[in-house]
């Protein structure tokens, strides 16, 4: 799941998922040791042969249409399937590429403006739960993991795994186990690969994932310790540097950046960021680095971004700052702070890139207030500012914000572009900023809010996005040369290389208690035999939104819902008000000041082009299949207000996590898997999920 926007809203609705995994028996769970197997029965779909799924996900809208006929490959690679084997410039074995985190790759990868439109999809593999890293590619095989625990090593090839391992479960994480991305490097002659998943940092031998080293960060086998690692780490010089994330909270564990020994796992160093003492910081809470860092080897730097500290008492200089520190002693360069002192969620996350321009060596970092921060890497000195696009904040002093740059950017040097995405708040959600002149250079309309990185190769830059589509645009003015439906929300990167590309798709809201069942890794190739799959469509219609805080608060009496997702169109204050019961099942929805319906559309969308003129009322079962269906339109009352009542069970029997209001072009007409977002108003999730009784 792409990082939360709201702080403050993590209390125990969203622990409840992860306990109830712990309760159901799920791998790796607390008290039992993780465990390696020689998976032979877990299979990818390997595409060649005619097979019938189901398209799943979340974000989007399904729906009932005869099957759907389209076209992936298979067959053997022209240029083979050693891939990054023989050119170390062709592999991509952490987060961005290399510790520098440039997020593109020098490979004379084929993938160009000309060939990229003969991508076809080669192969799918389903993983246990859902995946928002990006692959790290080293030779001839990908390291992965999910939010369930499970880490995977697959083979290029086929997408088969050749071994899997599940990690301990740490049941206070925000949205998943496994949230960073992999790094594979050899190590006193190992080839190792290391990765977060809970709390803890694990160095596994990557031919067979035997455990050579896992180091734990906060209080030992504490089950309530808010301690976690999202940052996906860099190894450097034999250190292991990584960010943790304390969640804020002021229970005695501080946050900051990390050094452990590569070879023993042993910490070398920690720069904490908690509440400042002088030059360092002795407190708890605040100054969470859930981003990850960024190396300058030549100078000896590492360059992080931190979060905002919601308490004023506790603001200090590594509250929403750009942080620079020596790499062999962890001792502190340099802090930036663009903000005054503000509780407006601003955080700095995604990954600095290491930038050139005009004669000087800049470090680059988004931040969730919309703007890319260019800053001398030397002095800390502000070298140029550039705003794409408004912060996601709703209100302000509300430490709630869900957009601006959260997923890290990619930068061309030949082009002198940074090229990156934002996340759920103003549009557009796509940028090009030319770093020589600190300005935009352009801006797509066409993709929708992404959580995640950017990837770039020959000139053309991959993203995925909450629409289910992997794009490929064009640097130099954003226009999309290529694009593929995707299973589910893309909030992972892309790992290209040699003739081929790898991404991941699937979501779940954190907190709901329901794995998903079609996350997984994709394998795009240039080359290959042509073969028809047929996809079966679901039955049945839903829409649904990830992202609102889950809740029974609307069951048996009258609630609130929130805009946090959406902003309402200028100088509407809407309200919608819902109310459930479960026996016997009745929705009812009363709303006033929406406006007419075509307003929630972002301009220069299809969902925009085609229009709406009514508002809907669908339910779900779950989050990344959302198979549900239709409740009530609404429809115009006494007084101005507009309301509904539904007692449609979509499906006898099955359970529904969310019920979802959303623009339509008419009362017949659902809106496609691309654009249900670009028509949601405000949506509410349940966990436990309902369980409707006629």
């Amino acid at each position: 799941m792409p990082r939360r926007g709201a702080r403050t809203h993590r209390g125990p609705r969203v622990l409840r998922g992860a306990h109830r995994a712990l309760r159901d028996g799920c791998p790796g769970r607390a008290g039992r040791t993780a465990r390696i197997r020689r998976d032979r029965r877990h299979h990818p779909r390997t595409l060649g042969v005619r097979a019938v799924t189901r398209p799943r996900g979340a974000l989007a809208v399904t729906l009932a249409l005869v099957a759907t006929t389209v076209v992936v490959a298979t067959g053997a690679q022209a240029t083979g399937d050693k891939l990054a084997s023989d050119d170390a410039r062709c592999q991509w074995p952490t987060w961005g590429y290399s510790a520098a985190r440039p997020f593109a790759t020098p490979c004379d990868t084929g993938i160009t403006e000309d060939s990229v439109d003969e991508l076809r999809l080669r192969w799918f593999f389903n993983a246990r739960d859902v995946v928002t890293v990006t692959p790290a590619l080293a030779g001839n095989t990908l390291y992965v993991g999910d939010w369930s625990g499970r880490f995977y090593a697959l083979r290029t090839r086929d997408g088969r795994p050749r071994w899997t391992f599940d990690a301990e479960v740490h049941p206070t994480v925000y949205a998943g186990q496994i949230v960073g991305t992999a790094t594979v490097a050899r190590v006193s002659g190992v080839q190792t690969v290391f990765f977060p998943a809970g709390k803890t940092m694990y160095a596994l031998r990557a031919r067979d994932g035997k455990v050579l080293w896992r180091h734990e960060m906060g209080r030992a086998g504490d089950p309530d310790d808010p301690t976690e690692i999202e940052s996906s780490p860099a190894v450097v010089r034999d250190l292991v540097l990584f960010g943790t994330d304390v969640h804020n909270s002021g229970n005695g564990e501080a946050a900051g950046l990390v050094a452990l020994d590569a070879r023993t796992g042993k910490e070398r160093w920690m720069l904490v960021t908690a509440p400042t003492a002088g030059d360092g910081a002795t407190g708890s809470g605040c100054g969470d680095v859930w981003g990850s860092p960024a190396v300058d080897r030549a100078r000896g730097l590492v360059f992080f971004g931190t979060g905002n500290c919601p308490d004023p008492a506790k603001w200090g200089r590594f509250s929403d700052a750009i942080v620079a520190a020596d790499l062999e002693t962890g001792t502190l360069r340099w802090t930036y702070q663009p903000h005054e002192q503000n509780n407006d969620d601003l955080d700095f996350a995604g990954a600095p890139n290491l930038i050139d321009a005009g004669g000087r060596a800049l470090v680059g970092l988004g931040n969730k207030d919309g703007t890319y921060y260019l800053v001398d890497r030397e002095t800390g000195e502000p070298a140029g500012a550039i705003r794409a696009t408004g912060p996601g904040l709703r209100r302000p002093g509300s430490n709630f914000s869900t957009g601006g740059f959260i997923g890290p950017t990619a930068y061309d040097r030949g082009a002198q572009l940074v090229v990156g995405g934002t996340a759920v708040g103003p549009a557009p959600y796509l940028h090009g900023l030319d770093v020589d002149k600190a300005t935009v250079a352009w801006q797509s309309q066409e993709p929708s809010a992404t959580y995640a990185p950017t990837a770039i190769t020959d000139g053309l830059a991959f993203v995925g996005g909450t629409d289910f589509t992997l794009r490929a645009v064009r640097v130099i003015d954003g226009e999309t040369l290529w694009s593929h439906p995707m299973k589910g929300a893309v909030s992972g990167g892309v790992a290209l290389t040699r003739g081929s590309a790898f991404a991941v798709a699937g979501i779940r809201e954190p907190g709901l208690d329901q794995r998903s069942r079609s996350s997984g890794v994709y394998r795009f190739s240039l080359t290959g035999k042509r073969a028809t799959i047929k996809i079966a469509a679901p039955e049945t219609t839903t829409t649904t939104v990830v992202g609102a805080t889950a809740s029974q608060e609307c069951v048996g009496s009258p609630c609130t819902m929130s805009f946090d997702l959406k902003t309402p169109p200028n100088g509407r204050s809407p309200s919608v008000t819902l109310e459930v019961d479960e026996a016997p099942f009745e929705v009812a929805i009363t709303a006033a000041g929406l406006g007419p319906p075509d307003a929630w559309l972002r301009p220069g969308t299809p969902a925009a082009r085609a229009g709406a003129t009514a508002y809907a009322v669908f339910l779900s079962e779950r989050d990344d299949n959302p198979t549900g269906g239709l409740v009530c339109i609404l429809r115009e009352r006494d007084g101005g207000t507009l309301g509904c009542t539904g007692r449609r069970i979509p499906r006898k029997g099955a359970t529904y996590n969310r019920i979802t209001l959303v623009a339509v072009k008419d009362a017949d007409s659902i809106p496609t898997l691309a654009d249900g977002f670009e028509r949601l108003v405000t949506t509410e999730s349940f966990s436990p999920p309902l369980a409707p009784e006629r």
